[in-house]
């Protein structure tokens, strides 16, 4: 059995992609949660259905707080199941809003070792929040956050 999995992606890239999604995408789906930042850091009880019905305009609104709450719970599930290096520079610098070189002075590492663990933390966001994707049942709405280098064989 052959499967099409394309492990390989492109780290950079990625990284980029996540960046933008946690600084920009992620503060609408926390407004619309009614949810903080800060609540990344703690676990959600989740008890609405997996797979709301479409409907009226009333079940429409309900629908995208719905989906934002997934998506936030997502990040959050994300985040707290990294390893704990990755998941302490993503929460001090997406949860607490923390300045990189603050979070790499904590850490005892310098800016250059600091960029490069940040790129790989966030390529591990993207694998796991993918998970949590999936695990959620949102895999259709959700865009995926790897970039996979082109292969133009």
């Amino acid at each position: 059995m052959q499967t099409d999995l394309n492990l390989d992606i492109d780290c950079q890239a990625t990284a980029h992609k996540v960046t933008q999604f946690l600084d920009k995408k992620l503060d609408h789906y926390l407004a619309l949660s009614g949810k903080r930042r800060f609540d990344l850091k703690s676990p959600s009880i989740d008890g609405m259905p997996k797979a709301p019905t479409k409907g009226n305009t009333s079940e429409n609104r309900m629908l995208a707080i719905w989906f934002a709450e997934q998506v936030v719970d997502c990040v959050g599930c994300a985040m707290r199941n990294m390893t704990k290096e990755s998941q302490k520079i993503l929460l001090n610098r997406y949860s607490d809003q923390m300045l990189t070189y603050t979070i790499a002075q904590e850490l005892s590492i310098s800016s250059a070792t600091y960029s490069r663990k940040q790129e790989q933390a966030l390529c591990e966001f993207a694998d796991r929040f993918e998970y949590q994707v999936v695990k959620h049942g949102i895999v259709k709405e959700v865009n995926d956050l790897h970039v996979y280098p082109r292969s133009d064989k």
